[in-house]
Formats: structure tokens, C-alpha cells, sequence
């Protein structure tokens, strides 16, 4: 949980979970796109879910997340098969930081960190700590998962990519959430098998921030330094200047 409602990542990937088994075939996905509309709370959830197009190399599909009486949440997906082009461009390159290894674990701390970051390590490498009062709206660091994510590789990378808080958290004086409004990912060169044992590195920067709403932009990076995935937000700040 986060607050009142589950963690982005878990609603992510659980849509994108049941769209998998909608489509039931080998297409590979592509990008996510998650709306948020309201908390999705402690209690089941029911996956509605629709294929909208399958054509002759994409699939796209879509799926409500349904909690009570309403829809909590929506995740659209685009599926597709790999095509022969002349075209690669590789992705830029992961920045020079300092490894995992020797740096210090984010403490869990009951009531202060959000009770989903337990089951994640996090060692920081840029970017000042959460409700800080910081000057700069960026983050960097490692994370892997301190649980088995599972055997959906994608589905443990957008748990990865959401682990982290929003690059204008560090920003504010004191506690207060940041809640995701829409969220988009874009699937790279994920690893064939996710190793939970290994590190992850992300960086993630606020594009702008005004009247309590802020886009931001991160890029997640496999253990190998390769380009896994990219990711942008729509996040609401809910915290009140100091009179």
C-alpha cells in the first residue's frame, strides 16, 4: 500500500498481467499506459478486459480495473511481433555512477516511508532524500526487488520503474503524497529472465511543475547497462506551502 491506495506498479502490472492472458499468444509488449482514477484499495480487484484491435503484427487491448462499484483504474497495452528493418538506434547510454555495492540502504521506516517499499532495496546515487526541502527535481539510484517478482518479466520491470517516488518529492519540506494521475512505459531491450538478485539503475527527472501537477521522465537500465525502459508521469502534489 501507499497511503489509502495500492502502489502504482502493483495496478500496472496486475492490468498488464490480465491482458497477457486476454491475448494469449507470443506478442511482445510494446508499451503500457495506465490512467489512474481513484485508490485502488486493500480489497480483490476485478479485470475487465477487451482486445480492441489484433492486427497482422500489433495487438491492442485494454483492460478496467474494477474495485466496488466503479472502475479504479484503466491499462492499455500494445502487443507486438518483432519485423525485420534496416533501422537501430541504440538507446543513450547509462551515466557513470557509482555502483551498489558500498552504498547504503534507503531505510524502511513504519509510518514515514510508504509500506510497499519494504519489499524493495533502494541505494541512492543522485539526488537528495524525500521530503528534504531539495533544490534539484531529479533522482538516481538502484533498486532491485527484495521479494520474487514473479515469473512476467515485464510485469517486474514496472514494479522496478514505479518503486521509486516521483523526482519532485525531494522538493517538498515535509510528508505529503504524490500520486500518479496517468503513467506511460515504453518497453526496450528487456532481459529474456529478470534476476531479482541483481541491481536495476534509474534516473528520473520533473520536466515541470506548477499548480500542484508535475511531469516527469525517468529511464530504467538493466544490470548490464543496457536501455530496459523509459517511463513519463502526469503526478498530482498534494502538499501546501508554509504560510
Amino acid at each position: 500500500m501507499q497511503g489509502r491506495g495500492s502502489y502504482g506498479g502493483l495496478v500496472a502490472a496486475g492490468g498488464l498481467r490480465a491482458l497477457k492472458g486476454l491475448c494469449a499468444d507470443d506478442r511482445v509488449p510494446r508499451s503500457v499506459h495506465t490512467s489512474f482514477f481513484g485508490p485502488v484499495g486493500e480489497q480483490p480487484i476485478e479485470a475487465r478486459g477487451q482486445v480492441v484491435r489484433r492486427g497482422r503484427f500489433l495487438t491492442h487491448a485494454r483492460v478496467d480495473v474494477m474495485q466496488g462499484d466503479g472502475v479504479a483504474a484503466q491499462v492499455t497495452a500494445t502487443f507486438a511481433d518483432g519485423r525485420d528493418s534496416g533501422v537501430a538506434v541504440d538507446g543513450p547510454t547509462r551515466p557513470q555512477r557509482p555502483g551498489p555495492d558500498g552504498l547504503v540502504d534507503m531505510p524502511y521506516v513504519e509510518g514515514l516511508t510508504p509500506t510497499f517499499t519494504q519489499h524493495f532495496a533502494y541505494r541512492w546515487t543522485e539526488g537528495t532524500m524525500p521530503f528534504s526541502g531539495g533544490t534539484e527535481p531529479r533522482l538516481g539510484g538502484w533498486c532491485r526487488h527484495r521479494t520474487d517478482p514473479g515469473p512476467d518479466r515485464h510485469a517486474a520491470v514496472l514494479g522496478v520503474l514505479d518503486a521509486w517516488p516521483a523526482p519532485v518529492v525531494p522538493l517538498m519540506k515535509r510528508p505529503g503524497p504524490a500520486s500518479s494521475v496517468t503513467w506511460t512505459t515504453t518497453f526496450f531491450d528487456v532481459p529474456a529472465v529478470f534476476d531479482p538478485e541483481q541491481w536495476w539503475w534509474l534516473g528520473s527527472e520533473a520536466l515541470h511543475a506548477r499548480d500542484g501537477y508535475a511531469g516527469t521522465r525517468a529511464l530504467l537500465y538493466a544490470p548490464d547497462g543496457s536501455l530496459v525502459a523509459s517511463m513519463e508521469q502526469l503526478v498530482v502534489i498534494f502538499d501546501r506551502p508554509a504560510a
